[in-house]
């Protein structure tokens, strides 16, 4: 039986502890009492359904709450340290007396998430199971089997063969890699669920343990962002400020009682010469004094900020606090969730595995790896670690199998004043085998969700977006000039109709309204685990055309991001363009990581192969084509150079595994990428190595997927300026060998002048910037924050020439 939790009982003498416990629980209806005397008294003129309490005198004071309280569950706080309040609770159990305890040490935050799964557990249904429920678990490292009775969400209660020892069960004895399975097929996985209780049944002939067991809702490790620290002043208080403009909650509390968290109210921020004041009213109680050290945390977007610093005034008006010198920021979630539209419904169904019931619900929102939906917690248990086989139906009607694992069951607040017995909880699933179909869906629904006016750029015939494209200026295309169409238009649609049906591989974004194109970006898998994003043209003199390159931007980010092979993003813009060319230094600066992300600026140069250019070469070394130990070598000059990122986002590794497969998914859609390495040998190793990737005309529409770079390890050779030329008429020929009209270099400024003698023309300079999917999150809030900045400032004074007017420039494409 299961009853929903209104009543809280509060015992303790402490009133700080008592404080405490209050915050912990304050969605429900709290009374709290200093003894339990009081609670005696308490429970005659109202009857609670949870009562937690210290552990002193535990048994008499079951006795009197099964008298005024039967149905109550009893919490019972207790230190590890307090070996009386211990050996207390073991007796009390002992007697057969079922309850919980909670350790006394706790923060509150772990303290809100025990008592949260202590309420869930209560509130939740529990299913009667028929025999063959298999379950297998681990305890001490020896494998027990045993059969399953009853189950909920988050708990179950198991029957163990008597030969088990009572005493190897005792309340709180962690059980590991626990499987249940039905007719040899595994149907719930919990990595470690805890005993509650074990208690000796006898039915008939038959013996056995009743043993009671929970689990916590699991965390996805795998979207988890790792940790970072903010250490500028400037961001410290940026950060602060922001949480309070949002009237976000601030925590204090001091670092020798964890337990105890008081809120400071009123809070304001006031700069100062040196950190900055915290200025406020916090609760007398906070046992704290001028110069004491205090722990200060608050949570803003999914993530959790924390600092130390100090007190610095403490006083009938309010306290005073220096701001932390750095807050150290985790991530609590690494992707983003959004509920879908009215235009992209789904539907999710599916058999449960215990009851035998068939669900079926709509989905209440999505992420890039699974879905939530709704169900009724007083009839339906789906506990976590559940894995599933469901059907989803789609936005255009189909239907697709997909296997899922529940990884969270949360309670959705909820009053009913006529039927107290449906209780809605919220099943976060994550899909286990992400079918293509349901991966497109999911990017559509989430494009819309986040911007209605922008469509995918699959809708429109290419002639159409070129023709935006040229009315935006955006003219660096050295080989698919404006002007030209008759001769570039056929190549450029095929490869855009191919890759559309492709979208693994690329995808377009373009801003209508009212049938208008009025702004286009394209994202491309530049490399197997790599998403670039290019093209970005907004059509000049729009009211909101930073707006618009401001959501199609985003949206091109985090559709990569969707992705769950690809790791890194990456984007390019002119150095010459001052616009683009700020925005884009400035998050480079700010969101600089520890080895996640990497800037690199090189001179795009270009050579027309149908001009000759009579070019001296008996002197030069011979050019060949590079081998695995030339791949070996490479891989270990990057990792000694520190340049880690540029080697697992280009597949520079020795293993040429993650090229090939990328190779064959284009092939796959009709379209050609590979890479090629040419080597100039050396009297000690390789003397420079040419990176040249070729692709299918159109892919990039600057051709940067058929473009070479260099990679000279010593310039002070006597032979590098030879290796270099050797390389760029090597890569040349090649071009020419694929018919193409030019040969591109993407090279660092030293090798410039070496390719100018070889009939190249510098194109200008670009800056490439490329960082891990684990910022993604950060990256957001600071495009965001940025615009939020620029556009007022746009406002109040009109700038010489904006982004788009600086694009009309042929060497001022924005990316």
């Amino acid at each position: 039986m299961s009853v929903l939790t209104h009543e809280v009982l509060i015992v303790h003498p402490n009133e700080v502890r008592r404080n405490a416990l209050k915050s912990a629980l304050n969605a429900h209806r709290v009374s709290v009492v200093g003894s339990q005397l009081e609670a005696t008294r308490c429970m005659e003129s109202s009857v609670p359904t949870l009562i937690i309490a210290p552990a002193d005198n535990a048994r008499r004071f079951l006795r009197h709450v099964d008298r005024a309280a039967p149905e109550a569950v009893c919490v019972f706080v207790c230190a590890r340290s307090d070996q009386h309040g211990l050996e207390e609770l073991v007796e009390t159990a002992a007697e057969g007396h079922v309850f919980s305890t909670v350790d006394d040490a706790l923060t509150e935050g772990e303290l809100t998430l025990r008592l949260r799964d202590i309420l869930q557990l209560r509130a939740s249904t529990r299913v009667s199971l028929d025999a063959g429920m298999r379950v297998d678990f681990k305890l001490r490292g020896q494998p027990f089997t045993a059969e399953c009775q009853d189950l909920g969400h988050f708990g179950a209660a198991l029957q163990v063969p008597m030969d088990a020892s009572l005493a190897a069960f005792l309340p709180g004895t962690p059980l590991d890699s626990l499987v249940m399975a039905r007719d040899g097929r595994p149907v719930l996985h919990v990595a470690r669920a805890y005993v509650r209780h074990a208690t000796p049944i006898q039915q008939g002939t038959h013996a056995f343990l009743r043993v009671g067991i929970s689990w916590r809702p699991s965390q996805d490790e795998s979207t988890a962002a790792p940790p970072r620290t903010l250490r500028d002043a400037v961001a410290v208080q940026a950060a602060l400020r922001k949480a309070l403009r949002r009237e976000l909650p601030v925590w204090l509390h001091p670092p020798d009682s964890q337990t105890a968290h008081f809120r400071l109210e009123n809070a304001t921020v006031e700069a100062s010469d040196e950190r900055g004041l915290l200025r406020g009213q916090v609760s007398p109680a906070l046992p704290t004094s001028v110069g004491e050290v205090v722990h200060l945390s608050f949570e803003m977007g999914g993530q959790h900020y924390r600092g130390v610093t100090s007190m610095l005034h403490v006083g009938h008006d309010g306290v005073a606090l220096g701001l932390p010198r750095s807050l150290a920021v985790e991530n609590r979630r690494g992707q983003p969730r959004f509920r879908p539209g009215a235009q992209h419904r789904f539907l999710v169904g599916f058999t449960s595995p215990f009851s035998g019931q068939r669900i079926t619900r709509a989905v209440l929102d999505l992420g890039a790896g699974g879905f939530a939906f709704p169900i009724d917690a007083s009839c339906e248990v789906l506990p976590v670690g559940s894995q599933l086989d469901t059907t989803l139906l789609l936005p255009d009607g189909l239907e697709v199998a997909c296997r899922v694992e529940v990884r969270s069951v949360d309670v959705v607040p909820f009053e009913s004043r006529h039927d107290q017995r449906l209780r809605p909880y919220r099943c976060g699933v994550r899909i286990l085998d992400m079918p293509r179909a349901v991966r497109d869906a999911i990017v559509d629904a989430f494009v819309a969700a986040r911007a209605p006016q922008v469509r995918d750029g699959a809708v429109f015939r290419f002639p159409d977006v070129w023709r935006m494209m040229e009315a935006a200026h955006y003219t660096f295309h050295p080989d698919h000039p404006f002007g030209e169409e008759p001769r570039v238009l056929p190549v450029l649609e095929e490869t855009h109709e191919r890759l559309s049906l492709a979208r693994e591989l690329g995808r377009s974004l373009v801003f209508t309204e009212e049938h208008r194109l009025l702004g286009h970006v394209n994202g491309l898998r530049m490399y197997s685990g790599t998403w670039l994003v290019q093209h970005l043209a907004v059509m000049p003199g729009f009211r909101r055309s930073e707006q618009i390159s401001s959501e199609l931007t985003s949206l091109a980010v985090e559709v990569g991001e969707a992705m769950e092979d690809v790791e890194f993003i990456r984007y390019m813009w002119r150095t010459d363009n001052r616009w683009p060319h700020r925005l884009g230094t400035w998050l480079a600066r700010v969101l600089e990581g520890q080895g996640l992300c990497h800037l690199r600026q090189f001179h795009y140069l270009r050579a027309d192969l149908g001009q000759n250019h009579v070019v001296g070469t008996g002197a030069l070394p011979a050019a060949r084509e590079a081998g695995p130990e030339d791949r070996q070598w490479l891989e270990s000059y990057l990792r000694r150079r520190g340049e880690l990122v540029r080697l697992l986002s280009e597949d520079l590794r020795a293993d040429p595994g993650p090229e090939d497969v990328l190779g064959e998914r284009f092939r796959a859609a009709g379209l050609h990428r590979e890479r090629r390495m040419f080597v100039v040998d050396g009297d000690d190793g390789p003397l420079a190595m040419a990176l040249q990737d070729e692709a299918t005309p159109g892919l990039s529409l600057i051709e940067v997927t058929n473009g070479f770079n260099l990679v000279v390890p010593d310039r002070e050779h006597p032979r590098a300026k030879d290796a270099v030329a050797a390389l760029a008429l090597r890569c040349m020929a090649h071009a020419r060998e694929r018919g193409r009209a030019s040969a591109l270099g993407l090279v660092d400024a030293l090798d410039v002048p070496a390719l100018r003698e070889l009939g190249f023309v510098d194109q200008g300079r670009f800056s490439e910037w490329t960082f891990h999917r684990s910022m993604v999150r950060r990256w957001c809030e600071a495009w965001r924050s940025l615009f939020e900045r620029q556009m007022p400032m746009r406002r109040r004074s009109k700038p010489r020439a904006s982004a788009q007017a600086a694009a009309s420039n042929p060497k001022q494409e924005v990316r």
